[in-house]
């Protein structure tokens, strides 16, 4: 009768752990999870902001390239 007690409990036991164990996972992924869509947001900003200073410093560099364009000397 001991020893059924004994396997009932370390059945348990082991049950009550591989549950700890699968719940503790799933805290780990969430919290991984939750990691990478912020760091995704922050690269999607970063990319954005990249476009966007790309743009504008091509757009400053062809009117500043075109004001100072010289005039053709007249013969």
């Amino acid at each position: 009768m001991t020893r059924l007690a004994v396997a009932m409990i370390g059945v348990l036991l082991l049950a009550f752990l591989a549950l700890a164990g699968v719940w503790m996972l799933g805290q780990l992924l969430s919290g991984l999870g939750a990691f990478v869509v912020g760091v995704a947001g922050i690269l999607a900003g970063l990319l954005k902001f990249l476009l966007l200073a790309g743009v504008l410093c091509g757009v400053v560099y062809f009117v500043t390239s075109s004001w100072r364009r010289p005039f053709p000397r007249a013969k």
